[in-house]
């Protein structure tokens, strides 16, 4: 036996009764709604000759979690914290989140709410304990039109209630659904005439109450995933950088001695990233969680072999403090760990590639990454390289350096046509102070051994700041 949501949306005055009576009913603190109520609006007013006619038209949308068929938050939840029952409904172990706030990412109706006292994530549990008491959910309850109601799927008259989501594979959703859903929805809804009319002005007109803390505002309350991201990048491409020296050099002794510096350098941004990553999870001492998912979730893989590369990393690092085994050893495990990176680099840009976050899954995403590891891991390792460095190690860091650089312009300038922002601006203009530097320490080596990479280092990691807050910036959620 599985419950559906049933929703006249022809009929909805939006009230929003359901909405207070869940609200109500689960003591929901400020800012959570388990349940919203959308009003949508569009239309215009038009002049044909000295008549006026409108277009204008209103509708609302109450909707919760949909309890769906292949439910995305369960999916990629890496505590395997979501359970389902046997009648459908999807529910939350708090005792097992960690607040990280992924599964509301995932989500394409944007169920799944933060409770930021509570320390973990929230969302409608279709009222099992009144089902199973034999009463209806309390928003179902309210609704004084009735154009809110549960059914059970196995209902021989439900097809004729409306457009049954999960049963529509290759058809449009009501806006301002997402057009298409994977996750198969159980909700049945039936259409207000005036979605015929939704174009590209109709808009939702009550954004500020829907949702309060609207990502598309800022991307302030992701800063803690920006050092994450950042600094496990630029870690992965400083053992990148040092593996690569130490393979072409034909001084091994020197090249070992040029590049422990380095190495210490990977470990402060590895703990600094990891410091970081905990400052997003609500609830922190659930971290030990964060690889009970590896069947499926993208971020229990990319915790995985980001700590696989930390530990490689810390053994590689302690053979060459204390001169312990062969240069061959110590060179296998510092590609074993450099393996290990390239990983997490790839898990890590599979976590933003999300069907619910457009402007995320794109390949784009993995060239981002992909040159943050290369512009930034490359030039802190020619900044920390001692003076007697060879030159055709610094100019091989320069020249990876210029191409990295120009990579970044050129996403850049294709994100700014896109998305207008002046810090796409800003970025550009150091990009290209970079890419200047860089060509002028091309021309001239002598210059890079004497503090020219840090300048261009510290150019390079202010654009790439800028390039990341513009990313989460990005950030468009279903509804």
């Amino acid at each position: 036996m599985t419950y559906a949501f049933i929703f006249d949306e022809s009929s909805c005055s939006g009230c929003k009764a359901c909405q207070a009576a869940c609200k109500d009913k689960n003591n929901l603190p400020l800012g959570v709604l388990w349940r919203r109520v959308y009003e949508v609006s569009g239309g215009e007013w038009m002049q044909t000759g000295e008549a006026w006619t409108s277009t204008v038209f209103g509708y609302n949308l109450s909707i919760a979690c949909n309890h769906c068929i292949h439910p995305k938050c369960a999916g990629v939840c890496p505590v395997d914290a979501f359970e389902v029952r046997p009648d459908g409904i999807v529910l939350i172990d708090t005792q097992k989140c960690i607040g990280c706030g992924y599964c509301a990412w995932a989500c394409p109706y944007d169920a799944p709410q933060v409770d930021p006292s509570a320390g973990h994530m929230t969302k409608c549990d279709l009222c099992y304990d009144y089902l199973d008491a034999g009463l209806p959910p309390a928003c179902v309850a309210a609704c004084p039109l009735r154009c809110l109601e549960l059914a059970k799927i196995d209902d021989p008259g439900l097809n004729d209630r409306g457009l049954l989501l999960w049963d529509l594979p290759g058809k449009e959703h009501p806006f301002p659904l997402p057009k298409l859903s994977r996750t198969e929805p159980h909700l049945v809804i039936k259409p207000h005439p005036a979605v015929n009319q939704v174009g590209e002005a109709t808009t939702v007109s009550n954004r500020e109450e829907t949702s309060p803390a609207h990502p598309r505002i800022s991307a302030r309350g992701e800063i803690p995933l920006m050092i994450f991201t950042l600094l496990a990048q630029m870690a992965i491409g400083v053992l990148g950088t040092i593996f690569i020296i130490n393979l072409v050099m034909s001084d091994k002794q020197f090249a070992g001695q040029i590049t422990f510096i380095p190495l210490i350098a990977v470990g402060v941004t590895l703990l600094v990233a990891f410091l970081g990553s905990i400052f997003h999870l609500g609830t922190p001492k659930n971290a030990w969680r964060v690889l009970n998912h590896l069947r499926k979730s993208w971020l229990s893989r990319e915790i995985l072999f980001t700590s696989g590369f930390a530990g490689l990393w810390a053994i590689a690092t302690g053979l060459r403090l204390f001169v312990v085994g062969s240069f061959r050893v110590w060179i296998s495990l510092a590609a074993l760990a450099v393996i290990c990176g390239l990983a997490a680099l790839y898990c890590m840009q599979r976590v933003y590639q999300l069907r619910s976050m457009p402007a995320w899954n794109t390949r784009r995403t993995l060239l981002e990454f992909s040159i943050s590891t290369v512009c930034l891991g490359g030039l802190l390792t020619g900044s920390l390289l001692p003076k007697g460095t060879p030159s055709g190690v610094l100019l091989g860091i320069t020249l990876a350096g210029m191409l990295a650089f120009f990579a970044a312009l050129l996403v850049t300038i294709s994100i700014a046509h896109s998305y207008k922002s002046k810090l796409s601006k800003w970025r550009i203009g150091f990009l290209l102070a970079g890419l200047l530097i860089e060509a002028t320490l091309f021309i001239k080596p002598s210059i890079a051994g004497m503090g020219g990479l840090y300048l261009v280092f510290i150019l390079a990691m202010t654009e790439e700041t800028l390039g990341r807050w513009i990313f989460y910036s990005r950030r468009n959620p279903g509804i």
